[in-house]
């Protein structure tokens, strides 16, 4: 049997609401040789149902795990597929992904690694914006600004995972981050790739959202063991982009769902409040690609729709990659 070009590994639990719809965008990426290992974490939904419906083309295994970066990396040492990626079974890809990953590979040898730009949707696949944040690799920026790359738009050789290792599994939050600094630590070769690759679901429930304090505490850990030479904890840009951005974070997850109740005069000021922390977050992290983001989006996103399915019934149509 040939073996397959790519390997994508889904972590899930009680994702049944929107799995389907994330297994679809990988199945539609023929005619690429994938191999797709759902890791279920004994999911009480409807999930099971689901992936009852694709028996022989998903290979998944239900089990109790340790957590989700314990079900990746068991996923991803089952992977037998020469490029490798872990999709969030709430996010999805966009059409021709694959075909991009694969040709950008397939001209440079040298590559470890590559990823895209990304769209934030929210929980009925309705497209919100693009991710401002992505930009070329760059090591320094990495540790010392922002994580600019969006996970579920990561794809790796294979043979770099015994060069990086595990995910830690004591990490709940940023456990993409940390993984991702051992990346650039070792000196892996990664590149950005000029496309929207992926869609990340923004909504209450996500681990983001919802982390509060722990998560700030967290990401502080992995921050304060970035590699020398480097400024003094308090003085690094990193650790006040963060914080700010736990602040927004925050104060989103307080707002969710109380605006039909809440007092007008008060979601006002809410709003007010979000949108001058956010300019403050913009003018921090200087995002030195937004422009460039913002001009595909017009150019490549806008046109064929307001959802993710919209992308993919326009993509059926045109056909080939652009």
């Amino acid at each position: 049997m040939t073996a397959p070009r790519f390997s994508i590994v889904m972590p899930t639990f009680n994702h049944g609401r929107w799995i389907e719809q994330a297994l679809q965008s990988i199945l539609e990426q023929a005619p690429h040789r994938i191999e797709i290992r759902v890791m279920d974490s004994l999911s009480t939904d409807n999930t099971v149902e689901v992936l009852q419906r694709y028996a022989g083309r998903v290979h998944w295994i239900r089990e109790k795990d340790a957590g989700q970066a314990d079900a990746i990396n068991r996923g991803l040492a089952m992977a037998s597929g020469e490029i490798i990626a872990w999709l969030n079974s709430d996010d999805g890809y966009l059409p021709h992904a694959f075909a991009r990953v694969d040709t950008a590979f397939s001209e440079d040898p040298t590559l470890d690694f590559v990823y895209g730009d990304a769209l934030e949707i929210n929980e009925g696949g309705q497209i919100l914006t693009p991710n401002p944040f992505t930009e070329e690799a760059d090591r320094n920026r990495f540790f010392f600004s922002h994580d600019y790359i969006c996970q579920p738009s990561l794809f790796v050789r294979r043979e770099c995972l015994s060069k990086v290792g595990h995910l830690r599994q004591d990490l709940k939050w940023f456990l993409d981050y940390e993984w991702l600094t051992r990346f650039f630590s070792k000196g892996l070769h990664g590149k950005r790739l000029p496309f929207f690759l992926a869609a990340n679901r923004d909504h209450p429930h996500t681990k983001t959202n919802s982390g509060g304090l722990k998560r700030w505490l967290e990401i502080m850990s992995v921050l304060s063991a970035a590699p020398s030479p480097r400024p003094p904890l308090l003085l690094r840009p990193s650790v006040w982009n963060y914080s700010l951005e736990y602040l927004i974070k925050t104060m989103n997850a307080a707002s969710w769902g109380r605006h039909t109740g809440s007092a007008r005069d008060a979601r006002e000021a809410r709003a007010v409040a979000l949108n001058v922390l956010n300019r403050i977050f913009m003018a921090c992290v200087k995002p030195q690609s937004v422009d460039d983001i913002m001009a595909r989006f017009q150019r490549d996103i806008a046109p064929h729709g307001s959802t993710l399915q919209d992308l993919w019934i326009s993509a059926a149509r045109m056909g080939a990659v652009t």
